[in-house]
């Protein structure tokens, strides 16, 4: 597995580079974090492109120096990210670097932790559902929850592979709800419950 998309991307796209790293390589073709497991999906690519389109329609606004009016728009048109956090980063690193910093550094600070905050909130969001699928399927007592949280850490910490395709799959299902296409979410939602699953019979 290569550590860069197979679609050939303009080095000077930073943001279609950040989207596509964690789990894209062109087609309709989904990896997990560890990247050792893919679950084909058909329109996935198309879901993909039209979601990129929505978040790099106003990068313009970082290049022109308007860092705040870009994560407003993030935040009415995309997603909702903590705007303080990430304008203090972008202004500690333009300090350390000098007033020449360079676009691309920029965009990846940007869209970089922008693009981190959904993938971390829908991940939690999976491995919550995940929880709550392990103890429904096992009639598990709510005091067992931290127990079986626990036993999800270490497989993540060991870099699970059924772990990681929950984390790629939570991605592209948020991308599909965005987009507002109702047959790769749903997809998505049957690939999570075999993952899930896959979890359980893991930690057994």
């Amino acid at each position: 597995m290569k550590n860069s998309p197979t679609v050939k991307i303009d080095p000077d796209d930073v943001a279609r580079y950040l989207l596509y790293q964690q789990f894209y390589y062109g087609g309709d073709r989904i990896y997990g974090r560890t990247k050792d497991r893919s679950e084909a999906i058909a329109g996935a690519g198309e879901a993909i492109e039209k979601f990129y389109s929505l978040f790099s329609n106003k990068v313009n606004l970082i290049d022109e120096g308007h860092i705040l009016q870009y994560l407003k728009y993030f935040n009415e048109n995309v997603h909702e990210v903590p705007i303080d956090a990430i304008i203090n980063k972008f202004n500690d690193t333009q300090k350390d670097i000098g007033p020449d910093l360079h676009r691309n550094i920029a965009h990846t600070i940007i869209l970089g932790d922008c693009l981190t905050e959904i993938q971390d909130k829908s991940f939690r969001k999976s491995i919550q559902d995940l929880i709550d699928f392990i103890m429904k399927k096992r009639s598990l007592k709510a005091e067992q929850r931290k127990k079986i949280n626990k036993k999800i850490k270490f497989l993540y910490g060991s870099s699970s592979s059924n772990i990681g395709m929950i984390y790629g799959l939570s991605f592209i299902k948020f991308i599909s709800m965005k987009v507002g296409n109702k047959k790769i979410e749903k997809e998505c939602d049957q690939l999570l419950e075999k993952y899930f699953d896959l979890v359980s019979e893991e930690i057994e």
